[in-house]
């Protein structure tokens, strides 16, 4: 399930908007492709940063997710046309994006399900050794 559609981005960019970064071929219309690959694009990005705390891809997407999905999409179809320069509420948008990310990352943002619940996050790897149970201790490895 995708974190954001395409239906999300008319929130942030107008269809005459949707149209001119995405009709390459000049028909004018929505290029639902692009904004597809774009949508994907932002996902991919989502999952990278929460892949150490959370199971990815989310089962349930939570508000704020979908929000920064709808962000990144909006910023990369710009980013595809080299307007940003131009648009630079455009990227302050993307860089709050992505501070977000990195806040739920470090557990500063902790993420709930649609009814409330916190999420659950990726459990944590559990060993049995301990530092008596190593063959090679440092004394040893220092005679190499």
């Amino acid at each position: 399930m995708a974190y954001c559609t395409a239906e999300d981005l008319t929130e942030r960019l107008s269809n005459d908007e949707l149209i001119q970064l995405t009709d390459d071929a000049g028909t004018g219309v929505v290029n639902q492709d692009i904004v597809s690959r774009a949508i994907s694009a932002a996902q991919d990005t989502i999952d990278g940063y929460l892949r150490g705390r959370y199971t990815v891809p989310l089962v349930s997407v939570p508000g704020l997710i979908k929000n920064i999905a709808a962000d990144l999409t909006a910023y990369k179809l710009f980013k595809r046309r080299n307007q940003l320069v131009v648009n630079e509420a455009k990227e302050l948008m993307y860089k709050k994006a992505v501070a977000q990310l990195k806040d739920i990352q470090a557990g500063v943002i902790l993420l709930e399900t649609a009814a409330g619940a916190a999420l659950p996050p990726k459990p944590l790897m559990k060993t049995n050794k301990r530092p008596s149970d190593r063959i090679f201790d440092k004394s040893k490895l220092e005679e190499f």
